[in-house]
């Protein structure tokens, strides 16, 4: 079929993350968390980000990309 273009599309394509039972990306975080103060949190955070701040942020990418970490971030850690 000459002069036939084919385009894919990976606009709504999302990778997970590796199933195996040593990547435990949830215990990962927590422990990267845990090392700001404990239980306590980000020191730089609660002094300077009052406590009832909520935000809402739009990305705009001016050409096609890859986003890497959407399943992280969906799992609202």
């Amino acid at each position: 079929m000459a002069g036939v273009e084919t385009r894919i599309s990976f606009e709504s394509m999302v990778i997970k993350p590796p199933s195996h039972s040593t990547y435990d990306l949830t215990s990962i975080i927590k422990l990267a968390l845990s090392e700001d103060v404990g239980d306590q949190g980000d020191v730089t955070c609660m002094d300077t980000i009052p406590d009832d701040m909520e935000v809402e942020a739009h990305f705009l990418a001016k050409e096609d990309g890859i986003i890497a970490g959407i399943a992280l971030a969906e799992t609202g850690i």
